[in-house]
């Protein structure tokens, strides 16, 4: 068994009932040999080999005498029995190990390139992602797509600030405004990082009209260095949502260079918006994420749509979600400011984004 973990903490073997928390301890990055089959002796010796500590529902098992560290799980469920592991051996997971072992064979993943990935994933996760991970062992591919962030919001749901490390924010840091089409979520939020007065950084959207008809949308960093198109009905691309095809290269080139440098130098990183048409990129799916990781607090909308990402975020508990009508406009408005005041506040930034007295 091999007992190097990516996480630098603890490696394990958990005992038969414990299956499905082993791998959700390997999503985290560790070490987590499962014995499913193996006789209580050969868990305390595989223990004792390699240094790893047993989880076990099984008194029997934890009763041993030999120098090894047991963990007598509580719980029936695997979320409750994460938190317990974590608080008894006072985890502390790194996100960037995250999905950085297989979750079938335990041994950690290998960097694979697009072009070693035919017939083994569907055409359209070829179409649409370019980083993928490969287990040496069994051969599996991995590669970032929405459910990985659906299960990152979960595994940060049940760990909270254990779970979070440093870059992870477990307290509302992050207000995001959705409402239908066309309520004015864009010139909201511009309103609100007017009033805040703090270095605020990232990017909006606007249409692009044409004889009086919306025929796209442009994507433009906030203080106006970059512009692109973001989609158009007359745009031929493998993107489509709905009657547009969507531009992911003026995407990436103006929207994730937008939202990484408001996370390394504003106060307040601005996202307009977070929607489908944005995320038929996984680079700018990771920089949201990063965004919404980091210390720096977040104004943002988010599409009123159910979507395995979109769904992740607004699962989050690190958000404050504000939902804005024709009518609720003006005192969604002074919400929103009232709560990023609050925030920045308490990060102890003076009103004009420089560091409090």
């Amino acid at each position: 068994m091999n007992s190097e973990s990516r996480q630098g903490g603890p490696t394990f073997v958990a005992d038969a009932m414990l299956g499905r928390l082993a791998k959700t301890l390997r999503m985290l990055g560790y070490d987590a040999a499962y014995a499913a089959h193996a006789p209580d002796e050969e868990i305390r010796l595989a223990a004792l080999r390699d240094g790893r500590v047993i989880l076990t529902r099984d008194r029997e098992i934890a009763a041993t005498r030999l120098p090894v560290r047991v963990v007598l799980v509580e719980g029936d469920r695997v979320a409750d029995q994460l938190r317990f592991v974590a608080r008894e051996l006072g985890l502390s997971p790194d996100p960037a190990g995250f999905f950085s072992r297989c979750l079938r064979c335990n041994v950690p993943v290998t960097e694979a390139h697009a072009d070693e990935m035919g017939g083994l994933v569907p055409p359209y996760v070829l179409a649409t992602q370019s980083r993928f991970a490969r287990c040496p062992s069994c051969g599996r591919v991995y590669w970032a797509a929405t459910h990985v962030a659906r299960a990152r919001a979960w595994l940060r749901s049940v760990l909270g600030e254990r779970g979070g490390g440093a870059g992870v924010a477990t307290r509302r840091k992050n207000v995001l405004v959705t409402g239908r089409p066309g309520v004015g979520k864009t010139t909201l939020i511009r309103a609100v990082a007017s009033r805040l007065g703090v270095r605020a950084m990232g990017f909006v959207t606007r249409e692009i009209r044409e004889g009086g008809e919306r025929v796209g949308f442009l994507i433009e960093d906030l203080d106006g260095s970059a512009s692109g198109v973001l989609a158009r009905v007359d745009l031929e691309s493998p993107y489509r949502v709905g009657r547009y095809g969507v531009n992911r290269d003026d995407l990436e080139r103006v929207g994730v260079p937008a939202v990484e440098r408001a996370v390394a130098g504003a106060r307040l990183v601005v996202m307009d918006e977070i929607g489908r048409m944005e995320l038929c990129s996984e680079r700018f799916q990771r920089a949201v994420l990063t965004a919404l990781d980091s210390p720096v607090a977040v104004l943002a909308t988010v599409q009123d749509r159910s979507n395995a990402f979109l769904d992740a975020i607004r699962a989050r508990d690190d958000i404050v979600l504000l939902r804005v009508t024709e009518a609720t406009r003006d005192a969604v408005r002074d919400e929103a400011v009232r709560a990023l005041r609050v925030l920045l506040a308490r990060d102890g930034a003076g009103p004009d984004g420089s560091p409090g007295a």
